[in-house]
């Protein structure tokens, strides 16, 4: 499955993009967008010298990528990007007006309740996301083949709960729980 991967923080979007691909998906990061059109973006690809939490746009004619929505079958969208177009929202808007589907995906799931007014399946704390591909509860062949917005919003939402539990569980007796993010556990 094609998978397109709008997230501008390095420490978070590679992880996913390797959980995905072992998958055997295939994932094209961008980190946002420079211009954005009713079928298609122009998207801004990751720094080489991007650190897990920094990247930055440079007018790096280089880094653009022509993203054509209809050779996608699913999106996983950020709330907050670089670039031009710097947040998830239009570009989630024009994904559904394209017709495809797409997953908010933003920290602390904060944004995704804006990104799912724009036309967002459903959102899932980026935080939960690497977790929830290795836990098949983020699927992309049944998000896709389904589209049922309620079923995955309490799918995802009972999902983040059991994990905040088991977060919870492990600080208290002193132990780590492992998020799936390297650059952050």
């Amino acid at each position: 499955m094609k998978i397109l991967l709008i997230e501008d923080t390095a420490g978070f979007a590679d992880p996913m993009r390797q959980q995905l691909e072992a998958r055997g998906h295939q994932v094209t990061w961008i980190i946002g967008a420079k211009t954005l059109g009713a079928d298609r973006l122009t998207g801004i690809l990751a720094g080489k010298d991007a650190t897990p939490l920094e990247d930055k746009w440079d007018d790096d004619s280089s880094r653009l990528i022509e993203v054509v929505f209809s050779d996608f079958e699913l999106a996983l969208v950020d709330g907050g990007l670089i670039g031009p177009v710097d947040s998830g929202e239009p570009i989630v808007k024009a994904l559904t007006k394209a017709g495809l589907p797409a997953i908010a995906i933003t920290g602390g799931g904060t944004g995704n309740p804006v990104l799912i007014a724009a036309g967002a399946l459903a959102g899932l704390p980026k935080e939960f996301v690497v977790l929830a591909i290795k836990g098949d509860v983020l699927v992309p062949a049944d998000i896709v083949k389904d589209q049922d917005k309620e079923r995955l919003s309490s799918q995802f939402k009972c999902f983040v709960q059991e994990m905040k539990v088991k977060a919870g569980e492990a600080r208290k007796s002193g132990g780590k729980f492992e998020f799936g993010y390297p650059a952050f556990d």
